[in-house]
């Protein structure tokens, strides 16, 4: 049917308005798309430049005065897993303000300065798997807190109640995972893997997908960012994955891969294939040293975009007997 305007060739100010306004709308989101995709072409080609796709230097040593000096006192919360333990559950008033004693062969005990091995000393007898050489213990001054930050390879299995809290955590939301796989595809045209890590920030109740400062190749990727940085971040932040892309190869994990992915309760993602519209995917999850690693179901771990049927009327479609 004609309407009145296109019958006296009138033009429809309010049509004509908003057609303009979608216009520009659509420009818009255009132009701001096209200034993400050349923002992150001049970090690959910054990258390549200067490290080459090949091999990267070694990253710089964090400086020893990263960190403040480990002086809690009886208002100092830790922050482990998800939960707030206060100071005083592991140490007493008198060793927070006068240090603790210690006792060497053949002498009176001394008061020495209380420091963070101690506090992951005494911690290790209630949760085993804060092995020593294998766990950061990091105090923020600013934030009266202590965090607690796992290293790769820590032995001995977790505990099971914090286990189930972190197990009550998943599905994550599957916008993550489309995020990531959207950063892999782009460097994944350079030959370059990628590495990021999801967070459930406890404080908020919300997850987070973090891109940790790193140095990246075609083979190997190097996170830079030191352990005082991601615990100043993510002091309320519980990891419960971290994922890596394999741009063009399979998903495969490498032997560098199983010696590094060894956190007992860690999730761990591999995103392969991603030249391809729907890339390749496995995921895996570290037990501890006697049983290794457990094969994920994908569904367990990302919540699925295609478990909502649409709107229509399905009762056309017709099951052949």
């Amino acid at each position: 049917m004609t309407n009145i305007f296109e019958l006296f060739n009138m033009v429809d100010s309010n049509e004509k308005e908003k057609q303009d306004k979608e216009n520009q709308k659509k420009q818009a989101e255009a132009e701001k798309k096209a200034k993400q995709q050349e923002e992150l072409q001049k970090k690959v080609n910054a990258a390549n430049a200067v490290y080459g796709p090949k091999e990267a230097p070694k990253a710089p040593a964090p400086k020893k005065d990263a960190a403040d000096a480990f002086k809690p006192d009886e208002e100092t919360v830790i922050r482990f897993m998800g939960d707030s333990l206060p100071v005083v559950d592991f140490f007493s008033p008198e060793e927070l303000a006068e240090g603790l004693l210690v006792k060497k062969k053949d002498q009176d005990p001394v008061r020495q300065p209380l420091t963070g091995e101690m506090l992951r000393a005494r911690m290790e007898k209630e949760y085993p798997e804060l092995v020593k050489n294998h766990t950061d213990v990091v105090f923020l001054k600013k934030k009266n807190i202590i965090v607690i930050v796992m290293k790769a390879k820590p032995k001995g299995a977790p505990n099971q109640d914090r286990n189930h809290f972190r197990s009550s955590l998943y599905p994550l939301p599957f916008t993550l995972l489309q995020q990531f796989i959207a950063i892999a595809k782009e460097y994944g045209k350079h030959s370059l893997e990628v590495h990021a890590d999801i967070y459930y920030m406890t404080n908020t109740q919300q997850y987070v997908l973090d891109i940790p400062s790193q140095r990246v190749e075609e083979y190997q990727i190097e996170v830079i960012e030191t352990i005082f940085e991601l615990a100043d971040r993510f002091s309320d932040g519980m990891k419960l994955l971290e994922i890596h892309s394999h741009h063009t190869m399979p998903p495969a994990p490498s032997s560098l891969d199983n010696q590094s992915e060894r956190s007992p309760g860690m999730c761990y993602a591999i995103i392969g294939h991603t030249q391809k519209f729907f890339p390749d995917m496995t995921a895996r999850m570290f037990v501890n040293e006697e049983i290794g690693h457990k094969s994920l179901n994908l569904t367990d771990l990302f919540e699925t975009p295609f478990s909502e049927l649409p709107e229509y009327d399905l009762h056309k479609i017709e099951v052949a007997k």
